[in-house]
């Protein structure tokens, strides 16, 4: 993942202490280890329910400058995937995102997006392009990637994505470019048995 030499200084600082006490989630190739009440599989970091860390309150503006705030969806079951423009893995992944949004929102599941860009223009930019259908955060200084709790992601760059339950809490969480099989492992973590298939065979 190309990552710019600010993203990965902030990146260090508050995400990369994760591996400790999550079993390297960066090891895609991992067929599955458990440590305490966490589990590493195919890349996916699941949490079990009781052990939970709270999602953090995440609050600003989004590409429009309108203000956007994680607590406006309580109650849903929530993918947040930090992205940025620049990004190639990101822009391999965003129609993804923009089909599951679309097909599941019905069902109580959203997107919301963490744009790292230094420029809002090149946020909009790139949400017109893959016209995405869910709001974005805009985080220009990784101060929001910041605040997530020690141990959810070990990642240098972007994207990642994780889950948060309709508690708020965060149930699951994979560093690099979403897959069908990688979004499917955080919807079921997020709402076990109750949230529907994120594509179609």
């Amino acid at each position: 993942m190309r990552t710019p030499p600010r993203i990965v200084v902030l990146s260090l600082a508050a995400l990369t202490v994760a591996a400790v006490g999550v079993g390297l989630i960066a090891a895609h190739d991992d067929p599955g280890s458990r440590q305490g009440h966490r589990q590493v599989k195919g890349g996916v970091l699941t949490i079990e329910a009781h052990h939970r860390p709270r999602a953090p309150a995440f609050t600003g503006s989004d590409l429009d400058g309108k203000p956007l705030s994680l607590s406006a969806y309580q109650g849903k079951t929530v993918l947040v995937n930090g992205w940025a423009s620049w990004c190639g893995p990101c822009r391999a992944e965003t129609p993804l995102l923009v089909e599951t949004h679309k097909k599941l929102r019905a069902h109580g599941i959203v997107v919301v997006g963490l744009d790292q860009d230094n420029s809002a223009a090149n946020g909009r930019a790139f949400a017109g392009e893959f016209h995405m259908n869910y709001p974005s955060l805009l985080d220009p200084d990784g101060k929001q990637a910041l605040k997530l709790p020690k141990g959810v992601l070990n990642t240098q760059g972007l994207p990642f994505t994780f889950a948060i339950d309709p508690h708020g809490k965060i149930a699951a969480a994979t560093s690099g470019q979403l897959d069908d099989t990688k979004l499917d492992a955080l919807l079921k973590a997020a709402r076990p048995g109750t949230a529907p298939p994120a594509h179609t065979s």
